[in-house]
């Protein structure tokens, strides 16, 4: 019981992903409202409880961006570690060092 009052306090801050997963997952599936997201996104976003920054997240994807989604490439985009780099360990990266100056 506590987890449903939870999940709706998150979802009345708009703390959650799932509306933002929703839009996406909807725009991947369905080509009118893709379309409708990048050209009118406030008439495609009408009716979604979303954040400003979430709205911002979502309008900023190019229409190039949603047609790359697909439901099974999905749960990485939304994954917090597919946002981490590692670089190979193998690979050399090119570094320089700061100088006192530069400090």
């Amino acid at each position: 019981m506590d987890e449903k009052k939870d999940e709706v306090k998150q979802n009345e801050r708009g703390d959650s992903t799932g509306e933002v997963k929703e839009v996406i997952l909807r725009a991947v599936q369905e080509p009118e409202f893709r379309e409708l997201l990048v050209t009118d996104p406030d008439k495609a976003l009408a009716g979604y409880n979303l954040t400003e920054f979430q709205r911002m997240l979502i309008t900023t994807l190019e229409k190039d961006d949603l047609e790359k989604l697909t439901p099974e490439n999905l749960e990485e985009y939304f994954s917090a570690d597919s946002a981490v780099y590692t670089p190979d360990i193998e690979s050399e990266i090119d570094t320089e060092e700061a100088s006192e100056e530069d400090i």
